[in-house]
């Protein structure tokens, strides 16, 4: 049996209830969303004939177009929102900025009120609704993903951003992002992207693209044709791609074709001059030769093709049209959903005289419409019984994060199992034992926290979990000076752990990284061994000239908690090293790092400072599982030093005559639970065999051994906590091994587990 497993048996086994949940997750029932069921065709075919028969062509029209809000919207904004729910019945929203949660869902179920035809809810949330609304924990980025070293989490957390947005009637998550990060020097979509090698890209990809389809939304592989090397915000201006298009076709279109052919739902066309693809340099979204042309006929995609937001400069500033012109610039190119148009009555206008006119025909129309109706009746919009308000109540699913049960818990553990398995160790160097995992045996060891106290703290509270790390924080705003007065403050240590919070994604900003701060942490580091966890972008070893200096470097992709709660394990082998980097970055690259596999000391489950951190701390009397940790081990290592064998009865070890005399070592390791006597028996061998020591006095050095300092032994009986338990539950798991230390022999650790096993 594997060691895994026996070690979970074994806390079964041993702990009470109440410590063993704090030790573990369990799958939950998420209630409050309710179980998604693909219709048949048959009824899809027959709500949407009865929906578009009530359609006016004006309506038709509306029907396209996807309108965004946000609850910071102006009083005149908000009018013009509910004459267009009210009147024209717009087809869809699309909430965006970075709101307040409860507004935002507040104003969305006012405007979903007005609609009498069930609006299609969509949004941008690559990694899930916290992109859009604060207060709600948000999954990793595309970035930090890739760094995993399979897509199977990928799929998983899809899945559960899936589950997310039905939570909030959302139907469309504008995700995955496909775009390669295949140029260090040029790329904009950065951590949006999930790496530069387009086979891993794809296959990510369709892992996020499959999980938010299971978990009931529809998904959107974007920026269509391909919006990786540019330098450009398409926010901003228009991105100009000077490419073949050979190489479009073997690069950019590489992943855009593989998750067609898996049934992606939809694509989403970005904002870029290709002359390749269109000689005239028309941006991609209203460019016929690129919709029509290249994806609808070349790629063969017959599913729903969106635009990017109609509102960005690199097509309203950039395509020389009005504002109003633009979304049927787009419709003309073959596209079905318009997204974000800024004049969207008169835009309805121009289409409906566009139609009169014969420009377009009413044969496309109703193809389109059909089509959004279909999306929306295969999500249940037009069943009886749907209720498109949001319910508030359940609001607190999202954002507490001490919440026992259902979603949130799930979600925090799938949050730091991402966390965990994709922190990158870029370079190691541990031939002087101070590099990762850090050894504290004999050592002065200091942690500095710069530009983010509190996540400082919680780095600096874990550390001082494995043993006596010295913590300095500095502030947000942390000047050269602090650094300088830092630095003698930690002159008489032996290893330095530098954490750099406070980063940014984006290169243009370089990545918040100055200059002058980072020469003089990289010239320490070449004084005082130094560790280095930048939780930043991969990329920000290019400006970082002295990284080399670090005895290691830790790439932790973004200012989190759960990142910081990761990092730190990583560092002091909590947990093993297992991330690659997804791009390349100075003279490291793509898919390269240090692989630190196995365990060094225990893994903790519990964000420091939450409610089930704190109740691991608690001090509890294990009472009658006290020999577990005292006598129980101490008589396995007789055994495994061969003083005293398994068969041996209590007649020939101790001329026992009672009633016990048959009884054998084996029998009392397994039997103690039930017989108070044997615990005394155990005692009297260790008094017989052993001697030199008390029970107590073994058991003591013991933990002080493993660093279990909240652990206290009076006669018999030990008092300790949940994370003490954690560390000896691992010891024991571990062939006996804590931090690189033998405390046990491999023998004896095997015989508690094979014994203390019900």
């Amino acid at each position: 049996m594997e060691r895994k497993n026996l070690l979970r048996k074994f806390a079964l086994a041993v702990l009470p209830a109440v410590l063993f949940q704090l030790l573990s997750c369990t799958e939950q029932d998420y209630k409050f969303v309710e179980k998604y069921e693909v219709p048949s065709q048959e009824k899809i075919d027959r709500q949407v004939d009865s929906v578009f028969r009530t359609l006016t062509t004006r309506e038709k029209i509306a029907q396209l177009m996807v309108i965004d809000m946000t609850s910071m919207d102006s009083k005149e904004e908000y009018r013009i929102q509910k004459r267009l729910v009210r009147k024209e019945k717009i087809g869809g929203l699309i909430p965006l900025g970075y709101d307040d949660y409860r507004s935002a869902v507040k104003k969305i179920n006012r405007l979903n009120r007005l609609a009498k035809i069930p609006m299609l809810m969509t949004i941008d949330g690559e990694w899930g609704v916290s992109m859009r609304w604060k207060g709600v924990p948000g999954y990793h980025t595309f970035l930090q993903m890739g760094a995993l070293g399979s897509d199977s989490l990928v799929y998983e957390v899809g899945r559960m951003i899936g589950l997310e947005c039905r939570a909030h009637k959302l139907q469309v998550n504008y995700s995955p992002v496909v775009d390669l990060n295949n140029n260090p020097d040029k790329f904009i979509v950065g951590g949006r992207s999930f790496g530069e090698n387009k086979e891993k890209v794809t296959r990510y990809a369709i892992a996020m693209m499959k999980g938010l389809q299971d978990g009931g939304v529809a998904g959107s592989a974007k920026h269509f044709p391909g919006h990786g090397e540019t330098d450009v915000d398409s926010h901003k201006a228009l991105p100009f791609l000077p490419f073949t298009a050979e190489r479009i076709d073997s690069l950019e279109l590489y992943p855009f074709k593989k998750l067609i052919a898996e049934g992606v739902d939809m694509v989403m066309v970005g904002h870029l001059s290709i002359p390749a693809l269109d000689s005239t340099g028309t941006p991609s979204s209203i460019s016929k030769p690129i919709v029509t042309g290249l994806l609808r006929e070349k790629l063969g995609f017959d599913g729903i093709i969106c635009t990017d937001g109609l509102d960005m400069y690199g097509v309203s500033k950039h395509s020389g049209l009005a504002k109003k012109e633009i979304p049927l610039a787009a419709y003309k190119a073959g596209v079905d959903i318009l997204l974000i148009p800024e004049d969207v009555e008169a835009s309805i206008t121009m289409i409906e005289q566009a139609l009169e006119r014969g420009e377009i025909t009413m044969e496309g129309l109703d193809m389109r419409v059909k089509k959004i109706l279909a999306l929306k009746a295969r999500f249940g919009l037009f069943d009886e019984d749907y209720d498109p308000y949001i319910n508030m109540k359940m609001l607190d699913q999202f954002t507490d994060m001490d919440l026992a049960g259902g979603y949130m818990e799930a979600k925090l553990d799938m949050m730091k199992k991402v966390a965990k398995n994709s922190m990158t160790v870029v370079f190691n160097d541990n031939s002087d034992g101070n590099g990762i995992p850090v050894s504290l045996k004999g050592k002065k060891v200091a942690y500095v926290g710069y530009r983010n106290p509190q996540l400082g703290h919680e780095f600096g509270t874990l550390a001082k979990r494995y043993g006596d790390v010295d913590t300095i924080l500095l502030g947000a705003d942390a000047s050269l000076a602090e650094l300088k007065r830092a630095k003698e403050r930690v002159a008489g240590h032996d290893l330095v752990i530098f954490g750099y919070n406070k980063t940014d994604q984006r290169r243009y900003w370089g990545y918040s990284i100055v200059p002058e701060e980072i020469n003089f942490i990289t010239d320490w580091a070449a004084e005082q061994p130094m560790i280095a966890v930048y939780f930043g972008t991969p990329y920000a070893l290019t400006h970082i000239p002295g990284h080399k200096n670090f005895k290691a470097y830790v790439v932790g992709y973004l200012d989190t908690q759960v990142n910081n709660f990761a990092a730190a394990q990583v560092v002091f082998g909590g947990v093993p090293a297992n991330g690659v980097l997804p791009v390349t970055s100075a003279s490291f690259k793509e898919g390269e790092s240090v692989i630190i596999p196995g365990r060094y000391r225990e893994e903790y489950h519990h964000f420091i400072g939450s409610r089930k951190d704190k109740e691991s701390m608690a001090a509890y009397d294990m009472k009658g599982e006290s020999p577990l940790y005292t006598a129980v081990p101490q008589v396995a290592e007789l055994v495994a030093c061969g003083k005293i064998e398994l068969p041996q009865t209590l007649s020939e070890l101790l001329e026992t005559n009672g009633s016990d005399a048959s009884v054998t070592v084996e029998e009392l390791l397994k039997g103690w639970r039930d017989n108070t006597s044997y615990s005394q028996y155990m005692h009297a061998l260790l008094g017989k065999y052993r001697g030199e020591i008390s029970v107590e006095e073994a058991a003591v050095q013991m933990f002080d051994r493993i660093g279990m300092t909240s652990t206290k032994v009076s006669g018999t009986e030990v008092v300790t906590n949940g994370i003490d338990l954690n560390k000896y539950l691992f010891t024991v798991n571990n062939g006996g091994k804590y931090a690189g230390e033998q405390i046990l022999s491999s023998d004896a650790a095997d015989l508690i587990l094979k014994f203390s096993i019900r």
